[in-house]
């Protein structure tokens, strides 16, 4: 069974980043189960200023983008089966947030991680994820590679040993186990610790246990090797970040609440776990 049932790709007018967030969208759904969005925000141009063609006004020239974006949308969408698409109106983040409220468990958008979210992202990121109801997967692109990222092989759970790390666990062990990818799991301690009660899923370890104790008895739940189990000191982001290249991590999985933004990963936090990464980033939803 696939990880995600209803799928919302939030995609930008270029056609490389485009197969690419398409392309990790159908590793985790099938294309019926996928609709492909563009955020298109009207009045970007007075129509008299528009150099391409001629539009007698505003209203003409909005009508027109829309309908090359739906155009745009049709053809990037054929080549995977993809038959549902639709052009929003509004900014990026705004639309999509109001949009995956109605039908998503995954929102897949890019990300450039080199110099902080840009393209679906961009400044919104964090009005995105903190709102947003749903799960958020962030795409990492590369404009140095126009080919397809391989599939994942290795996901990495980041989790803070808190009330929910079981669920950011459930999360990272659905999609590991529909991609056939190895699981590891990592907890970085940065001068606080999250409580763990036997009520949420602690069996067998309490809060009175120390954190390598914790996180063993996590991985063990959920059949991770002792190899892949890392307990770690130190800057969050950064030791996930290079955690995550030492072991070859494609996807990394946090958990985030949804009005509260990243519970592991608060902040700028967000951004700088992304800066300079050549890994995907889900955002799992966790209550």
């Amino acid at each position: 069974m696939n990880p995600f049932q209803h799928v919302l790709a939030g995609i930008d007018m270029h056609p490389n980043t485009a197969e690419v967030v398409l392309g990790r969208a159908c590793e985790l759904a099938e294309p019926d189960a996928i609709e492909a969005v563009y955020a298109c925000s009207y009045a970007y141009y007075e129509h008299n200023d528009y150099t391409v063609g001629g539009f007698e006004t505003a209203d003409v020239l909005d009508v027109a983008l829309r309908e090359q974006a739906d155009q745009y949308l049709a053809s990037v969408c054929a080549s995977r089966g993809i038959t549902r698409h639709r052009v929003l109106d509004g900014a990026t983040a705004p639309a999509l947030h109001t949009y995956a409220k109605q039908r998503s468990d995954l929102v897949v958008v890019g990300s450039h991680g080199h110099h902080g979210l840009r393209a679906l992202f961009a400044s919104t990121s964090n009005a995105m994820i903190h709102g947003t109801p749903c799960d958020v997967l962030a795409v990492h692109l590369d404009e140095t590679v126009s080919s397809e990222p391989p599939p994942y092989t290795k996901i990495l759970a980041a989790v803070d040993l808190g009330d929910e790390s079981f669920q950011v666990m459930d999360a990272a062990n659905r999609v590991a186990l529909h991609c056939g990818a190895e699981l590891a799991v990592c907890n970085v301690m940065h001068g606080w610790r999250g409580t763990a009660r036997e009520d949420t899923g602690w069996r067998g370890a309490t809060e009175e246990d120390a954190p390598e104790d914790r996180l063993a008895h996590l991985a063990d739940c959920y059949g991770v090797a002792e190899h892949d189990v890392f307990e770690l000191s130190g800057h969050v982001a950064e030791r996930i970040r290079a955690l995550a290249a030492e072991i070859g991590a494609g996807l990394v999985v946090v958990g985030t609440h949804g009005k509260h933004g990243l519970q592991l990963l608060t902040g700028s936090m967000a951004n700088a776990v992304l800066r300079g990464s050549g890994y995907d980033l889900l955002a799992a939803r966790v209550h």
